[in-house]
């Protein structure tokens, strides 16, 4: 049997910084082995959503930028945030809206991904979305944006060979993947995926 107590005693906790998005915290911890540390920890006001759109010819969009934390240019499903009492839905459709265009009809939420657990308490719904209607895209003015479509086993090659690197992108792709082959999908968005 798999042993699922809190291990952990907080001995105290001064927060060093705050905004609208996130607390960061830094606390002294006791594990109960006896050994004390500090440890940093991100406390997200947010949540992250990630949306996979499939358009009626198979091809999922992907948005290129350039992150500055990492200092290079990436390929990811749109995304973006919403404050924790918002629904996730409504987050995700806001974001595929303002940075591609597109409305959906269908939506799934495919996962639920813990961004990095170890030191944050970011969530992220994945969402898959298609019966896509096109318009015009909204993107932030602080954001430069860039816009792919490409067929989506060709979004999941790139996945697999490190071209996507963005977690949420690469989980919600495969995730895809595997649901499709395994054939547990609703029927119209499994023929997109396949290509039928």
């Amino acid at each position: 049997m798999i042993d699922r107590r809190n291990p952990w005693v907080t001995l105290s906790r001064e927060r060093r910084y705050e905004d609208r998005y996130l607390g960061l915290d830094l606390d002294r911890l006791r594990h109960e082995s006896g050994r004390e540390h500090p440890h940093v920890a991100l406390r997200f006001k947010v949540f992250g959503v990630a949306v996979l759109p499939v358009d009626p010819e198979g091809r999922v969009s992907l948005i290129g930028q350039y992150r500055y934390v990492l200092d290079r240019f990436t390929w990811e499903l749109p995304r973006g945030s919403g404050p924790v009492a918002d629904e996730a839905l409504a987050t995700a459709r806001r974001e595929l809206k303002e940075e591609t265009g597109d409305e959906a009809e269908s939506w799934l939420e495919l996962l639920r991904l813990d961004a990095s657990p170890g030191i944050s308490s970011e969530r992220v719904p994945g969402f898959v979305a298609w019966n896509l209607r096109r318009g015009p895209a909204h993107p932030d003015p602080q954001e430069s944006l860039r816009l792919r479509r490409l067929p989506f086993a060709e979004a999941v090659g790139e996945a697999l060979t490190g071209a996507i690197t963005d977690g949420p992108s690469v989980a919600l792709l495969l995730c895809l993947a595997e649901r499709a082959r395994r054939g547990d999908l609703p029927e119209d968005l499994l023929r997109l995926v396949r290509g039928v």
